[in-house]
């Protein structure tokens, strides 16, 4: 405990006291930057502000620590891998770390997790608090998905038994999932906590849904960077300006735009 505590202080020193004069110092060019405007709410295109969504406001706040110039570039997201294998695109979010990236990409540390939930009404969350999601099949509770999501392997041991038992079902929209539970029509829509959040807002009905503690799936994302085009000195000093926006004020005020303060499950 107490290594784990002196380099928790360490780290804090570093981050507290690197100006924004070292960070500028760090900038090799302007960066090319890659996003989906279909990848609500992390990543998409509004009508009013352009290209917007949480990776975007987190990266654009990471450059701004940085006081580097950067260009936002709409790529599909495959396309996007490959040009940034070439080192035409510099930087990509939302990325997982293979070993198949890992030989033309850096990773930065971990900025979020996709979180898979079980959303509930709010007045059912005492009733169902407890339960994971063989519970909520055993006791026949009605479910719905997307089809063809991932959401992790505990869903992927129950699927199969939750659609025999025909209280499990899918649909491609998680806007109408989450319109099935306000309108109780569903009693557990299985979605990304941002992305159920997000739906939520949009009906203007943030209050009304609630995660379970029960998570059923949890993985961090990351930030990919050009081996091709990015330095190993500016990755370094990527993670340093990440880490000082992720401990601002400013960082959680911009997550609760995304989501309620105390709405993270706990497990």
């Amino acid at each position: 405990m107490k290594s784990r505590v002196s380099s928790v202080f360490i780290v804090g020193m570093l981050v507290s006291f690197w100006s924004p004069i070292a960070m500028a110092a760090v900038c090799e060019k302007t960066y090319s930057i890659a996003y989906s405007d279909n990848y609500i709410p992390y990543q998409f295109m509004s009508v009013n502000q352009g290209p917007t969504g949480l990776d975007i406001d987190i990266v654009k706040s990471i450059m701004s620590e940085l006081d580097c110039k950067y260009n936002l570039v709409l790529t599909p997201s495959k396309r996007a891998q490959i040009l940034l294998e070439r080192g035409v695109i510099d930087i990509m979010p939302a990325a997982s770390v293979t070993e198949e990236r890992s030989v033309y990409a850096y990773f930065s540390d971990p900025y979020r997790d996709e979180t898979v939930a079980m959303f509930v009404r709010s007045p059912d969350y005492e009733k169902y608090k407890d339960y994971d999601l063989k519970k909520a099949v055993d006791k026949r509770l009605s479910l719905t998905a997307g089809l063809g999501g991932w959401y992790g392997p505990e869903y992927g041991k129950e699927k199969q038994r939750a659609l025999d038992a025909g209280v499990l079902r899918l649909n491609a929209e998680t806007e109408a999932r989450i319109q099935q539970l306000l309108n109780d029509r569903v009693d557990i829509v299985i979605a990304d906590l941002y992305v159920g959040y997000h739906h939520a807002i949009e009906a203007r009905r943030l209050n009304f849904i609630r995660p379970l503690p029960h998570i059923l799936n949890s993985d961090p994302v990351h930030f990919m960077l050009s081996k091709e085009s990015v330095s190993s000195g500016f990755v370094e000093s990527f993670n340093l300006a990440l880490a000082r926006v992720s401990v601002s004020q400013k960082y959680q005020q911009l997550l609760e735009r995304y989501r309620p303060a105390d709405s993270t499950p706990s497990n």
